[in-house]
């Protein structure tokens, strides 16, 4: 994303999810081992975040394409998959 695409616009980062790492995001993240070499982590999660914002209970289908384009080195994609799935039902339960 250009910075010029952005001007004037509102910004959330993946520090802009929770101050102290509570966002359902993360704590799937963490407690589903994702994290290796953090490459693709802040893409991962804030594309996570986006299709959630738009669609609080995806299918396996609807989050391995919403998250499709963005490298993992470490090939977590299950994990990554696995914690959507995790935060999406977190995010229904609260």
């Amino acid at each position: 994303t250009r910075v010029s695409e952005v001007d004037g616009k509102a910004v959330t980062t993946i520090e802009g999810l929770s101050e102290d790492g509570t966002h359902p995001l993360q704590i799937a993240w963490l407690s589903n081992n994702v994290s290796q070499c953090g490459y693709c982590q802040p893409g991962q999660i804030m594309k996570a975040a986006d299709l959630l914002a738009r669609n609080p209970q995806p299918s396996s289908q609807e989050i391995d394409s919403a998250l499709r384009g963005n490298l993992c080195r470490c090939g977590t994609y299950k994990r990554i998959r696995i914690a959507v799935a995790d935060a999406a039902g977190q995010m229904k339960e609260a």
